[in-house]
């Protein structure tokens, strides 16, 4: 008996033995290329830093590529499909007397009024077509055997080619956003070019791996998590008299259908002259305040009226000027993201067109990704924007935000894009931050180096409108974790720029 049990424990520890070498052989692959994987994520440098590289590398390509013509377009008018060429005009017609008011001479027949003249001549647009032509041959976008003063199909499509290549909305119609981009010579771009990596190296150490980035010259929101672009929207950022300012904040809260404050700037320059002139602020769904009691806007003289003394606010709902979504920072000065009701700026390519604040094209998207940490589904979500009630949700984490200023950034396929300045006086920026240990949306937690100095960089002539980077579509939003925090809602929300 004590024979068999040794026999059965000697069975059992070869088995075992054996298991144990089958699973080193087998694993020992694996283990490897999951190594190889760390590895080669470990030694690709830093989001920023290898946006920065990829700049440099692309104003290396342009300064070295051998020089070329390039044809200047010029300041005009927009050319579109049939601008151009040859176009048919009918010569003034000659006023002939009625018949029996026209001196004849005797014997002959009244004189018959002659028929109109149709003649061709040469189209006001047509040397305008033709630089556009000659450009586009000049960027390969158009063979030179089809150069034409004649805005044909073949210029329609090599617009469309190089609007697609530069970022811009292939509408096949040259204004003066693609115009800019036509003209924009080897050394603007350039210049453009280094003065972003310039930038994006003296900042990259205040830009934790979890953070909301919005770029003003591309006009776009970027979610960085944990050091990868999560999705990039369009945005629409300040006017030029309206400018949004480079901040460093941190997103704490989302609010679901907010109600809008108009601030003072927008409250004393747009709303009270409209109350002085109509009567009415313009605004649907708009409560106005008089010395914070609830008034009928054509019951007072708003001559006599101080901008202080008045508060207007707009109901929650699709009308509302910050749409569904308002995404609130600390910042003092009234700059928030949201969304918005007016949808159709996002398919321009020059949007700066807000009073300060950043419109997000899919702001139902931001607030499904950065909400999951507050273990908010996107059902949730929808079920709370079907009540119609204004609900602030406080983040676990609060969520890093930069705004930026860099003429150029790197799109998910690789692209270089160049974004001419947006504004005649760009916003300086600022001296990074310390560095910071900020926890991730999904749990994760980013560590920075030291802050890097932030280098000079020679001034450019900056162009009136941009060139902005075409918005991949959004990817699914990433799973966050973390615990819910109860609402807070503010009974009266603080004044926010559009």
């Amino acid at each position: 008996m004590h024979d068999q049990s040794r026999l059965f424990s000697r069975r059992s520890a070869a088995l075992c033995l054996v298991g144990g070498l089958v699973g080193v052989v087998l694993s020992g692959p694996v283990l490897a290329e999951a190594q190889q994987k760390e590895a080669a994520h470990a030694a690709k440098p830093p989001l920023v830093a290898g946006w920065a590289a990829a700049l440099e590398h692309r104003a290396l390509e342009i300064q070295n590529a051998p020089k070329a013509q390039a044809t200047r377009i010029g300041y005009g008018a927009v050319v579109k499909k049939d601008d151009g060429g040859m176009v048919e005009t009918v010569a003034a017609a000659v006023e002939v007397p009625v018949a029996d008011q026209a001196p004849t001479l005797p014997g002959l027949a009244p004189v018959e009024p002659a028929p109109p003249v149709v003649f061709s001549v040469r189209s006001p647009l047509a040397d305008r077509v033709g630089r556009v032509a000659r450009r586009l041959i000049e960027l390969g976008h158009l063979p030179a055997d089809q150069w034409t003063d004649k805005f044909d199909d073949n210029v329609e499509n090599a617009v469309r080619a190089f609007q697609t290549a530069e970022g811009l909305q292939p509408d096949g119609k040259v204004g003066e956003v693609t115009r800019q981009a036509l003209d924009r010579t080897p050394a603007q771009t350039v210049a453009l070019l280094r003065r972003a990596a310039a930038a994006m190296r003296a900042q990259q150490a205040s830009i934790p791996d979890t953070t909301v980035l919005v770029n003003l010259p591309a006009q776009s929101v970027t979610l960085i998590d944990r050091g990868r672009p999560a999705f990039t929207m369009r945005a629409v950022v300040g006017r030029p008299s309206r400018k949004t300012p480079l901040l460093q904040d941190k997103i704490t809260s989302v609010t679901i259908n907010p109600t809008w404050t108009v601030p003072p700037t927008v409250l004393s320059e747009d709303k009270l002259p409209a109350l002085r002139k109509k009567g009415t602020t313009g605004i649907k769904n708009a409560v106005v305040y008089l010395d914070g009691a609830e008034v009928v806007t054509q019951s007072i003289n708003w001559w006599s009226v101080d901008p202080g003394r008045i508060r207007i606010v707009q109901k929650p709902g699709d009308d509302n000027a910050l749409g569904r979504f308002r995404f609130n920072l600390t910042n003092g000065d009234g700059i928030f993201l949201h969304g918005t009701n007016d949808p159709k700026l996002f398919s321009r390519d020059l949007r700066a067109a807000s009073s300060g604040c950043v419109r997000l094209e899919d702001a139902r998207l931001m607030a499904e990704t950065l909400l999951s940490a507050a273990k908010l589904t996107p059902s949730g979500i929808g079920q709370q924007l079907d009540t119609g009630e204004t609900k602030t949700i406080r983040l676990p984490n609060a969520i890093p935000v930069r705004f930026v200023y860099w003429n150029a950034s790197v799109d998910t396929s690789g692209t270089v894009r160049v974004h001419p300045d947006i504004y005649e006086d760009p916003p300086s920026t600022p001296a990074p931050a310390a560095p910071s240990s900020v926890p991730s949306p999904t749990g994760a937690v980013s560590t920075n180096g030291s802050a890097a100095p932030v280098t000079p960089v020679s001034t450019l002539r900056p162009l009136s409108k941009p060139a902005p980077l075409p918005v991949p579509a959004a990817q699914a939003p990433n799973t966050l974790s973390s615990a819910s925090v109860p609402a807070v809602a503010k009974p009266v929300p603080a004044p926010t720029r559009m």
